[in-house]
């Protein structure tokens, strides 16, 4: 089977593999569609060939030979023993951290928070092969309205813009800024939207303000062009944002998440990239009373749940999908995307 690894350099390999056989407790997908991560692009792609096998997170290692994309989904092609749950031709998503299945965590669906889990893509093969294999445990089914496309960007992207909202507690007639308007940013905007908020895009790139302005944004600004915290004010009655979504993972994206938060508001950071950033924590946090909140992406049966509801409220990510390309151009797709593509990227197959 054909498979695409990510050595660094920016560089990807298309090579051959064997095709993966289940083993009890586990399924192998036929891939239908794999998405592309900035994760991947921040701690895979762009690093030196010569650290790729270095630790990079606390306890995460990711192996040269190790199949990219932690964006899942596809169909049911083999079931192992004990599998009661899926059958051959079940359309699924696989949620990308698989834990232990044993911890208290895993026992609460958080195999995220397992000590000893693993990530598709990252230290176990991930999604952009012709096969994956897949423990049973963390394939979600995807219902007949939801494409093989939106399930894998709901696997990652699209999931941690939904979820963000969702740990933010997000209110009905709520204002929302969100900071950093790629792919996850752009789902949060629309979701936000979806549900009855004045949606605020904040990002320094024109490209991405006006898509977010066509998908769910009302007020779009490029915090490089002025004074932020004062434009947000201008157009929410002098208020700053109910809940913020810090979609950027830059160090200014962060700082301005904090300050454009209305005092007694709440700020759900997501987004991964620098990795310290300098703070005023008096004056951007204790003295406006703020709730500061991390999300890790999501729970495994959140992912279950995200797309039932999707699929039964008729919501669509599609629209924020714009570039779909075949295996075979994996090499364009991924230099596309580190380049700063619009929107979502995706690798599909027929």
């Amino acid at each position: 089977m054909r498979a695409v690894l990510l050595p660094g350099d920016r560089q990807a390999r298309i090579v051959e593999m064997d095709r993966p056989t289940a083993g009890p407790g586990q399924v192998v997908v036929e891939i239908k569609a794999a998405g592309l991560c900035g994760s991947d692009i921040h701690m895979i792609y762009r690093t030196p060939a010569e650290r790729r096998n270095d630790e990079i997170m606390k306890g995460l290692t990711i192996n040269t030979s190790i199949v990219g994309s932690h964006e899942p989904a596809g169909v049911v092609a083999e079931v192992g023993e004990g599998v009661t749950h899926l059958r051959v031709g079940d359309r699924v998503a696989v949620a990308h951290l698989s834990g232990c299945g044993h911890c208290l965590s895993c026992r609460r669906g958080w195999d995220i928070d397992c000590d000893n889990k693993q990530t598709y893509g990252y230290d176990r093969h991930g999604a952009m092969a012709d096969y994956m294999l897949a423990e049973a445990k963390d394939c979600a089914i995807i219902p007949d309205a939801v494409s093989f496309t939106e399930g894998a960007f709901y696997a990652c992207g699209a999931g941690t813009g939904y979820w963000a909202l969702r740990r933010g507690n997000l209110g009905a007639n709520e204002t929302v800024a969100v900071v950093g308007l790629g792919p996850v940013g752009v789902a949060a905007a629309y979701f936000a939207a979806q549900a009855g908020a004045r949606v605020i895009g904040i990002d320094p790139v024109a490209e991405r303000r006006e898509f977010a302005a066509k998908n769910g944004a009302h007020f779009t600004f490029d915090p490089t062009a002025g004074d932020v915290t004062a434009a947000v004010k201008a157009v929410n009655g002098g208020r700053g944002a109910d809940l913020v979504v810090e979609a950027s993972g830059s160090s200014a994206g962060r700082s301005s998440a904090l300050d454009v938060a209305r005092t007694w508001g709440r700020v759900v950071c997501v987004g991964f990239g620098d990795p310290a950033t300098t703070l005023d924590v008096g004056a951007q946090i204790i003295e406006k009373q703020l709730t500061v909140i991390g999300a890790w992406v999501y729970s495994t049966p959140d992912l279950q749940e995200m797309l039932y509801d999707v699929a039964d409220r008729g919501l669509s990510v599609q629209p924020l999908i714009l570039h779909e390309y075949g295996i075979e151009d994996a090499e364009d797709a991924w230099r596309s995307f580190d380049a700063g593509s619009l929107g979502k990227s995706m690798v599909v197959w027929p």
